[in-house]
């Protein structure tokens, strides 16, 4: 769908298919987020791996689980999981994900560096892909809200369906 196209099926758009639109794109740019942390922990290992560098236990399973590795401080980081690491485990893969799925699902070869030189560059352009994505679905999101925000300025009432009803 092309830019032009888009903004004119939002001009089309009910308010509130609007606004459900808005609210789908904000929640699937989270779940491409998460997905791109997690490659980026990957990646980062493996460069540090074909760097020279032994990551540790700790650094490895925070790669793997999608979890930062505690900090110096002690506090540990997020291990909140998305919708899509349910979607991506139970086989209903999503068809933009179908190549980070094949990659998480192969044993990286830690010790063989040719290998693993390649997970790193299929890792890297599945962090490119990933953040043209996100670019892409933040776009969206703001044209949802400048859509919206030009029709509340064109006919204040409509902010009167975001409160509470009166009763």
């Amino acid at each position: 769908m092309t830019e032009e196209s888009f903004a004119e099926r939002l001009r089309l758009e009910p308010l509130a298919g609007l606004r459900a639109l808005r609210k789908a794109l904000r929640e699937e740019e989270r779940q491409v987020s998460y997905w791109r942390r997690l490659v980026q922990g990957r990646l980062d290992v493996a460069r540090a791996v074909l760097a020279g560098d032994r990551p540790s236990a700790e650094k490895l399973a925070a790669a793997a689980s999608g979890s930062r590795p505690e900090s110096r401080e002690g506090t540990s980081g997020s291990s909140r999981r998305s919708p899509a690491v349910a979607r991506l485990a139970d086989g209903t893969r999503d068809r933009r994900l179908a190549s980070l799925a094949a990659v998480w699902d192969k044993p990286i070869p830690w010790d063989d560096p040719v290998p693993l030189a390649e997970v790193e560059r299929t890792l890297a352009e599945i962090e490119a892909d990933l953040s043209r994505y996100r670019r892409d679905l933040h776009e969206r999101v703001d044209a949802c809200t400048a859509e919206l925000v030009g029709r509340y300025r064109s006919d204040p009432r409509e902010l009167k369906s975001l409160g509470p009803s009166a009763r």
